[in-house]
């Protein structure tokens, strides 16, 4: 059985002269080739659908061809394949043309990683100051995020996160590694983390007053974020309203106690865990926002954070080396 010979391409049509010879006009070119881009690939249907419909004259030129190509085979009829091929492919445009236009959208997840990401990276340019988790998540009685008057804030642009969930997933772990987040106190923190795995698995860098009834607990899941490397621990004199279950129970014993030292600060022990971290800095609370602690805890805060948590993380620490033992 033999198989169909493919039509000829435009440019062999126009080495033959065909174009020419049967008169045919600047638009009916401007078909032919791009039916010749749509069959090797280079453009899709929905494209060439358009170029016809773009205008009444594309439309009129489709059918004075086939016109002039049925006059040139009664006049010559050694012409007759030359001009068969060529209106088979005026109606394989019209129907082309007529066919619904896709709805599918474009292939965006099929681009190239590197484009995505440029793509993503325009959406959401880089800011020094980071993400603040705002508003609040949690139901505790610590202070909100008090906007600053100095620099504009403005909300994030999330409409690409809505178009699938594979994109969503894509875009949110783009998002969570390329910026630094912000949050007020440990107890929307820890609410976070525990509500959203997936940043918990991509959490690259956290900025976070350290306040709240909830500072151990929160620390403990920071600890297993894999990806966790930058920690930016800002302390107040509210650090040390909430004390280590240590600390309380010796205070009912010996009431003659001093105030309470940062060490003695709820969380201390589980903040001390963490590990594997290349940038740690511990800042003092804005003087509007409450109460700053001394330089000197500071210093001594930053020299010991320094010391334990950019120690190498243990295997079997992390979260997803849970998941791969589970």
């Amino acid at each position: 059985m033999s198989m169909a010979s493919p039509l000829p391409t435009f440019y062999a049509q126009q080495m033959l002269g065909l174009h020419g010879r049967y008169g045919l006009t600047d638009n009916a070119k401007t078909l032919l080739r791009a039916y010749d881009d749509w069959k090797i690939g280079r453009i899709d249907q929905d494209e060439l659908g358009r170029i016809v419909r773009m205008s009444t004259n594309m439309r009129a030129a489709i059918t004075d061809t086939i016109t002039k190509c049925a006059a040139a085979m009664r006049s010559r009829p050694a012409e007759i394949r030359n001009c068969v091929d060529i209106i088979q492919a005026c109606t394989d445009i019209l129907g082309l043309a007529d066919r619904p236009p896709s709805v599918e959208g474009f292939p965006f997840l099929k681009l190239p990683a590197e484009v995505r990401r440029n793509v993503y990276e325009h959406l959401t340019p880089k800011s020094t100051s980071g993400i603040v988790a705002t508003p609040k998540k949690s139901r505790c009685s610590c202070a909100a995020y008090t906007p600053p008057a100095f620099w504009p804030v403005r909300p994030l642009d999330m409409a690409l996160a809505q178009a699938s969930s594979k994109l969503r997933d894509e875009f949110f772990g783009f998002i969570y590694a390329r910026y630094s987040f912000h949050f007020t106190c440990t107890c929307d923190l820890l609410y976070r983390l525990k509500a959203n795995k997936f940043l918990r698995v991509t959490l690259n860098s956290v900025r976070v007053h350290w306040t709240g009834p909830e500072s151990d607990k929160a620390f403990l899941v920071l600890a297993k974020c894999p990806t966790l490397k930058e920690l930016d621990v800002i302390i107040s004199k509210s650090t040390t309203s909430k004390l280590s279950k240590r600390e309380t129970e010796l205070r009912s014993w010996f009431t003659a106690q001093k105030p309470a030292r940062i060490t003695d600060a709820l969380g201390m022990d589980e903040l001390l865990l963490i590990r594997g971290l290349e940038a740690v800095t511990v800042t003092h609370l804005l003087a509007r926002q409450g109460a700053r602690r001394s330089d000197e805890d500071r210093a001594s805060m930053l020299a010991l954070l320094n010391a334990k948590l950019k120690l190498p993380r243990e295997e079997g620490s992390s979260e997803s080396d849970s998941d791969k033992d589970d």
